[in-house]
């Protein structure tokens, strides 16, 4: 028989086994339609192998516009929200933290801030970070339903580990 502390411990580990899982499944999701239906050239980690992709990239229509964004935002906040242990402080710094990471990288994709990128990258084929947030940015396009559906994915993010940690 388990104890009431043993069972404790356990009712708590599947709680966050469950968001882990919830989270690994959006990401997934989300990188299938990156690799799928996005043009890699302007996908922040696969920029560098843009000349790979292949010809037949498909297109998931209006859903494949704004679902990795919904997706990644809800995986990255919960990621977060998890590494910050139980509590709702750490649901709202996971959740809030992530919106603003990634309301940051979609307005830097905006006409305004294209000046700031205009000078070459100096290292086109290097496969750094700075290289791919370059890319990124230059062949991206400020999109507002990506920055509704990154809100959208935070605060989903919030309340499922708000209802999860709360099952008693």
């Amino acid at each position: 028989m388990f104890t009431s502390a043993a069972q404790g411990f356990r009712h708590y580990a599947m709680q966050k086994i469950a968001l882990l899982g919830s989270a690994i499944f959006a990401l997934i999701l989300g990188i299938s339609v990156y690799l799928l239906g996005r043009d890699w050239a302007s996908t922040l980690f696969l920029t560098p192998f843009a000349a790979y992709q292949p010809e037949t990239a498909g297109s998931f229509g209006w859903p494949g516009l704004v679902l990795p964004s919904l997706l990644h935002a809800y995986a990255f906040s919960l990621l977060l929200i998890l590494a910050l242990g139980p509590g709702r402080y750490a649901r709202q710094i996971g959740a809030l933290s992530w919106f603003f990471i990634a309301a940051g990288l979609e307005v830097l994709q905006a006409e305004y801030f294209q000046p700031l990128f205009s000078v070459p990258n100096p290292h086109p084929s290097a496969a750094t970070l700075t290289a791919s947030i370059h890319s990124y940015v230059v062949n991206g396009q400020f999109d507002f339903g990506d920055l509704v559906a990154s809100a959208v994915g935070c605060v989903l993010a919030f309340a499922i580990a708000s209802v999860v940690e709360d099952i008693k």
